[in-house]
């Protein structure tokens, strides 16, 4: 997967609407700003990819019809400093915590039953308070959501965000709709130097408006 990118800042990211390319199949790369519509299948893998060099991390905000907002971690946060790989019944799972992994390439994967419960999940990408400082471009990072039937969705850019400081992005959303899964692109990071969480707020992902992260 090529790097992924992300917005100048949170107020960019939210002035042009969505794009929609409606229902595809096959290989789909996604521009940010845009979504698009595949079909739902038992299981959606959201994988994280990056530079072995570093320690990055994938979890995932996970958001129930009723409101009820989860999050699938291998690591804490101070309002929930147990990690929560799992959750649903296992509707939701987090295949491990790689580290640094081997052969220049790194990376997590989140499987996801969309159950009739499950409204939406955002996959997140955190760089350890322990990695210092370094950007998100350096290291590559990439996201692909896969619905394993042969189709697949690659968010990235050529607009990496090259600042060191930022240590946690939005990567896009996942929607659970009665027309199929719909992808949509947001590469929304935090303040500089943040360790809080993101947060969804009426229907939205609103940086740094969650819980700050336990140091890892």
């Amino acid at each position: 997967m090529a790097p992924f990118g992300f917005g100048k800042n949170n107020e960019a990211a939210a002035e042009a609407p969505a794009l929609d390319l409606g229902k595809k199949a096959g290989t789909i790369s996604l521009e940010k700003g845009n979504r698009v519509t595949i079909a739902k299948t038992p299981i959606i893998t959201a994988r994280c990819e990056w530079s072995s060099n570093t320690d990055y991390d994938l979890y995932a905000l996970v958001i129930l019809r009723d409101g009820t907002e989860l999050v699938c971690s291998t690591f804490g946060s101070e309002a929930q400093p147990v990690p929560t790989p799992e959750l649903l019944d296992g509707a939701v799972r987090h295949l491990g915590d790689v580290g640094r992994g081997q052969n220049g390439k790194a990376q997590e994967t989140i499987e996801i039953r969309l159950t009739d419960q499950i409204e939406a999940v955002v996959p997140i990408a955190y760089s350890a308070q322990s990695n210092g400082m370094g950007s998100f471009r350096k290291y590559g990072v990439s996201l692909g959501i896969d619905n394993g039937s042969g189709t697949s969705v690659t968010i990235d850019s050529a607009n990496a965000s090259k600042r060191m400081s930022v240590f946690t992005v939005a990567i896009g959303v996942i929607r659970n709709t009665a027309d199929g899964v719909v992808v949509e692109s947001l590469e929304t990071y935090s303040k500089s130097l943040s360790e809080f969480r993101p947060a969804w707020q009426n229907g939205q992902v609103v940086m740094d408006a969650g819980s700050k992260n336990i140091f890892k």
